[in-house]
């Protein structure tokens, strides 16, 4: 067995030469993420989420004002009806 480990081992040199850059550029590769910034990204999901939230709250807004249209036309609407019933019961 182990002179077939002697024969061969030439040939699984150059793999594990190769293993082992590769594993050592992904160290590299991981320790350099690790490294950036996180400040910028974290500052562009607050900047996306003030965006999300100001839509929103037009959106909210907009909402509000036509409801409050409504209410102010039904109001309306019934004022008139009611000056109408107490012009016919108290003039007829």
């Amino acid at each position: 067995m182990a002179t077939s480990f002697r024969r061969f081992f030439p040939a699984y040199l150059p793999l594990l030469l190769e293993i082992f850059r590769h594993f050592k550029r992904d160290l590299n590769h991981n320790g350099n993420i690790r490294k950036t910034d996180h400040n910028s990204e974290k500052m562009a999901t607050i900047e996306h989420l003030l965006v999300r939230l100001e839509k929103k709250i037009q959106f909210n807004r907009e909402t509000y004002e036509k409801i409050a249209r409504r209410i102010y036309i039904w109001l309306t609407i019934n004022s008139i009806i009611l000056i109408a019933i107490g012009v016919k019961i108290f003039f007829y």
